[in-house]
């Protein structure tokens, strides 16, 4: 594809003329429009100075005046150019050079930089994305690693049973067959957040709204919850309500409070309680499910729903999902410009809460 002639001629400068030399173009340029200004009004300027003198006298003072003005005006562009390119452009160099780092998530602060104020904000926002750079990057590198151990336990486990089931005929029971149907639906719940989650991150998410019963979805839900989890020891209580029908796509409202409700399981105290509220607020309804587990410290709230977050506290292994819920929830959410929160106390649980406007007299 031909590129257009000013793309080209940008392009061509920019490769071949630095900063610099651009300066020291621009001053002589300067210079040789001030000598031209000087020839042409130097009969002018010095034509009284002279009076009385000859003619030859008079050409022989002029042009000694006008080679001494010529020299000043030269000497002072030259020492003008290069001091003015070498504090610009060093600055610059400086900065460009050392945002090369940026690639290895490292930028150091050129000696150089505090010269100029457009120059020091450049600095101070590289500085800045390096350091996020950084943390992404780490996020990620844990992300990556708590991801392949949720994996790899239920591959392990389903591959152990089966394995089992295959030398001891005797171990092909119904329990044995649904601890690996258990597994199977664990893998295909993670691979699915996994899904979503790039699906969110490229903007490919779409939502097919309508009204729906939120209540009822939140029936369900914590009746299918309820039954998967109740052979571990845990209780799910939803504080029954009126129906509320809601606007929205009803199959993402329930992927987030199913999304929420393995988020409060998986940190849920020492009862194994999570509790699901739904309260009229307004012309909304708020769902708000709470664990009662050691809460979030109040440092960390900020970031709980950044795509790469992960508590300082040890990872725990999802009792359902895959850890990556809250980020799906807050794209989910946002979607459907829904409030959203969370409010913890360490020592006394976390509770995540959502609203959705009701809808009057659904049809």
């Amino acid at each position: 594809m031909k590129k257009n002639d000013l793309a080209y001629r940008e392009e061509f400068l920019a490769g071949r003329l630095g900063i610099r030399a651009k300066i020291l173009i621009y001053l002589a340029i300067l210079a040789g429009f001030i000598i031209s200004t000087v020839w042409m009004l130097q009969g002018v300027l010095f034509r009284g100075l002279y009076r009385g003198a000859t003619v030859a006298q008079m050409q022989s003072a002029v042009q000694t005046q006008f080679f001494l003005t010529i020299g000043a005006i030269l000497v002072a562009t030259a020492l003008v150019g290069f001091t003015m390119a070498k504090s610009i452009s060093e600055p610059i160099i400086e900065t460009n050079l050392a945002a090369r780092e940026l690639s290895r998530s490292r930028y150091t602060r050129p000696p150089h930089s505090g010269g100029y104020r457009e120059i020091a904000e450049l600095n101070d926002t590289l500085i800045r994305a390096a350091e996020d750079l950084g943390k992404v990057e780490d996020l990620q590198r844990e992300l990556i690693a708590n991801i392949s151990h949720d994996l790899r336990t239920p591959l392990t486990m389903i591959g152990g049973y089966a394995e089992a089931m295959r030398d001891i005929p005797e171990e092909a029971t119904p329990e044995n067959l649904q601890i690996i149907i258990d597994e199977t639906n664990r893998l295909n719940s993670m691979v699915n957040e996994v899904l979503d989650f790039s699906s969110l991150r490229t903007g490919n998410m779409e939502l097919e709204q309508g009204d729906f019963n939120l209540t009822e979805e939140i029936r369900e839900i914590v009746g299918r919850v309820s039954k998967m989890t109740a052979v571990d020891g845990y209780r799910v209580v939803f504080e029954d309500a009126e129906d509320r029908t809601v606007h929205g796509d009803s199959r993402r409202i329930s992927q987030v409070i199913y999304n929420l409700l393995g988020n409060a399981l998986t940190y849920t105290g020492e009862d194994k309680t999570v509790r699901v509220l739904q309260t009229d607020v307004g012309s909304s309804v708020q769902v708000s499910i709470s664990d009662s587990g050691e809460g979030i410290p109040a440092d960390e709230l900020p970031y709980i729903w950044d795509r790469y977050y992960r508590s300082r506290e040890n990872h725990r292994r999802a009792v359902i999902g895959s850890g990556l819920g809250l980020n799906i929830c807050r794209g989910i959410l946002e979607k459907h410009e829904a409030p959203y929160g969370v409010r913890s106390e360490p020592g006394e649980g976390t509770t995540f809460w959502f609203r959705l406007p009701v809808v009057k007299n659904p049809g």
